[in-house]
């Protein structure tokens, strides 16, 4: 579903004269119903992969721009591609420590402003998988989707809807909100139920080591 299509089923449920004439309303509603579900939703189709390999000079790794909520980060050995096992997020002061040490694959990691700081350093030519949830891509004008609207245009319409009505001050808001909180359990209880089954993917184990 197009931004144009989502537009169209808004203006048609609200059916008032005051939001449907103002089309910066309508964009914001949408806006603020597609933040909220970026804020409360965690599904695969939100899962997104950044492959890096550390380059010479290597000091930090940039935090991606559209970054939600980090799942793993993901290291190989010695440059071989094989994504091996995860890093452990710890306190800063313990990863600065351990940045300082060389020649032994990363174990740890932690936030410093927009990056990650890893130790020990990892070797130039080593790959980083950085694994996360990410933000939809943004829509641009009534010609664009992107994947929210793909799958859960439904929910942004009913989120939208909410807030709309807030605005008004409609009795509807209750009535629309409801139907947005059950569609948001119903992805996200869909999600849930195929992380549990037999074909759901396994990462490699945490990797501990006492000297980082």
């Amino acid at each position: 579903m197009t931004l144009g299509d989502l537009k169209t089923q808004f203006k048609g449920l609200l059916n008032n004269t005051v939001v449907n004439n103002n089309s910066a309303l309508v964009a914001t509603f949408i806006n603020q119903a597609i933040m909220r579900i970026q804020r409360e939703l965690r599904v695969p189709f939100m899962e997104k992969q950044l492959d890096l390999t550390i380059p010479s000079g290597f000091t930090k790794l940039p935090i991606p721009s559209d970054l939600l909520e980090l799942q793993a980060l993901m290291v190989d050995r010695d440059g071989d591609g094989i994504l091996e096992y995860e890093l452990q997020r710890v306190d800063l002061g313990r990863v600065v420590q351990a940045s300082e040490i060389s020649g032994i694959s990363p174990t740890v990691f932690a936030r410093q402003g927009a990056s990650w700081v890893l130790g020990p350093m990892p070797s130039v030519g080593s790959h980083v998988l950085i694994m996360y949830y990410a933000e939809f891509a943004a829509l641009t004008d009534d010609t664009s989707e992107n994947t929210c609207l793909k799958v859960a245009w439904d929910a942004v319409l009913y989120g939208a809807l909410s807030f709309a009505c807030d605005y008004l001050t409609d009795d509807r808001a209750e009535r629309f909100e409801t139907r947005y909180s059950q569609i948001m359990k119903q992805l996200q209880d869909q999600a849930d139920a195929d992380e549990l089954t037999a074909d759901a993917a396994v990462r490699p184990a945490l990797r501990f080591d006492e000297d980082c």
